[in-house]
């Protein structure tokens, strides 16, 4: 062999049995420990299971959402008649007192219709005086009528007096012919025909007496009805005098209440109508400032606790997030279908005007629900899925094993759930379910087990 390559073969020989090395002392180094026996084995204890019962206690319930401040009123100004707008009109940001003048229009139609129903009525007015006049005049007249009835009358019965004693003194007369001589008997007979004549007469004048009482007793009626239909006409023209003068009073717009002016769409001279006409803008927004709403929207989850009177904790960011104390004043009661939320309001004073329309705030509610019967939120297991529904159950101890009991629960908290009721034990497992309420003794595990329990 050749010198060199025997020198060659002879470092390549070197270098293998130095990698060989080097590979075993690494696999040694790798190995896993060998596990010493252990010394003694642990005996295994089975542990008692801890039970409860159901009892009595309070349940904390706590919801915080965002909310939205509102005026506690906000109200739209329009016009109930057409137009022009005046000067002296309020701006935006303008306080204002209930009743004070926020503007004010020229109507002229209106103030000539005013001037023309008041005329009226001073024309009604005086047509009352008149028909009163007329009622004097008509009572008199049948007075009057009534007294020559009463003469008439009287007359007529000395007329018929009169004939009386000339027909009686004209038959005797006429039977005594023999003795008293013709002469006296024709003036005895005059005397009679005489006073017949008269007695016709007063009969007459009586009959007139009573048509002509009758006539006025008419014409005084008639007066009176005068009168009457003179003060209906006064009233319907008072009535049409008061309308037009309530119409123009529509050309003032007064502050509905304590307000501040938030949006104004008018200006001098402007032709305003009424919003029957289409005008959609109002002539003026306000706000009413001393009190806020806040409105919050409740998960459906969450609606049935929430009540008036609920303790309510607001922040308010812009008020450097300090808290705000109040309470439920109002809840809507019914879940609204599209966002599956209740709305509740709050509501705040704001003497100081520190709170403004559109801020945010973050409100928590927060209810303790008092005597409320319970159990451990650790002894109430539940399973299913939306599509199944869902169980809720415990686990009773009967005859010293578990089984599952069914029950209905209410709002729960960190700690415990409030119970409603609980599925009867029945050996029938065709008999329909039926439920009971709990009795308070009941042993529940503590800690409900999963998996499965015998029921």
């Amino acid at each position: 062999m050749h010198p060199l390559l025997e020198v060659v073969l002879s470092n390549l020989r070197r270098r293998w049995t130095l990698a060989f090395a080097v590979c075993v002392a690494w696999s040694g180094c790798q190995r896993a420990p060998v596990e010493s026996p252990p010394s003694a084995r642990e005996e295994k204890t089975e542990a008692t299971p801890v039970v409860v019962s159901p009892k009595r206690a309070s349940i904390h319930r706590e919801v915080s959402n965002p909310a939205s401040i509102e005026a506690f009123e906000e109200t739209p100004l329009q016009a109930k008649i057409s137009g022009y707008v005046k000067a002296g009109w309020k701006d935006r940001g303008d306080f204002l007192h209930k009743g004070q003048l926020m503007a004010e229009l020229w109507v002229p139609e209106r103030e000539v219709d005013l001037r023309h129903k008041e005329a009226l009525l001073r024309q009604a007015e005086s047509e009352i005086k008149q028909a009163r006049q007329a009622v004097t005049v008509a009572t008199a007249a049948y007075k009057s009528a009534e007294a020559k009835v009463a003469e008439s009358e009287a007359k007529l019965q000395a007329g018929q007096a009169r004939y009386n004693r000339m027909k009686s003194q004209y038959g005797r007369m006429s039977q005594m012919h023999q003795v008293v001589n013709k002469e006296n008997i024709e003036e005895a007979q005059l005397g009679y025909l005489t006073a017949r004549a008269n007695l016709a007469e007063a009969e007459a004048a009586v009959k007139f007496a009573q048509a002509f009482q009758v006539e006025s007793k008419a014409r005084w009626d008639k007066a009176e009805s005068d009168f009457k239909v003179a003060e209906d006409r006064r009233d319907v023209a008072r009535e049409e005098r008061d309308y037009a003068r309530a119409m123009l009073e529509y050309a003032r717009i007064p502050a509905p209440y304590d307000c501040v002016v938030t949006q104004r769409h008018v200006v001098t001279g402007d032709f305003v109508q009424p919003a029957a006409t289409g005008q959609s803008k109002p002539l003026f927004v306000v706000h009413r400032t001393d009190r806020m709403r806040f409105f919050v929207q409740i998960p459906e989850t969450e609606s049935s606790w929430v009540q008036k009177g609920v303790a309510a904790n607001i922040r308010v960011q812009a008020l450097g997030g300090c808290i705000l104390r109040g309470q439920v004043a109002r809840i809507a009661w019914s879940v609204d279908g599209g966002t599956r939320t209740m709305r509740a309001e709050v509501d705040l004073s704001n003497e100081d005007g520190r709170l403004r329309p559109g801020m945010y705030a973050y409100v928590t509610l927060n209810a303790e629900l008092p005597d409320l019967l319970s159990l451990p939120l650790s002894a109430v297991g539940k399973e299913g899925d939306v599509t199944s529904g869902y169980q809720t159950y415990c686990c009773e101890m009967r005859d010293g094993k578990p089984h599952r009991l069914r029950i209905e629960t209410g709002v729960a908290d960190e700690r415990r759930v409030h119970i409603l009721r609980k599925q009867l034990h029945s050996h029938n497992s065709s008999e329909t379910a039926r439920w009971g309420e709990f009795t308070g003794s009941e042993t529940i595990l503590r800690d409900c087990p999963r998996g499965s329990i015998p029921d």
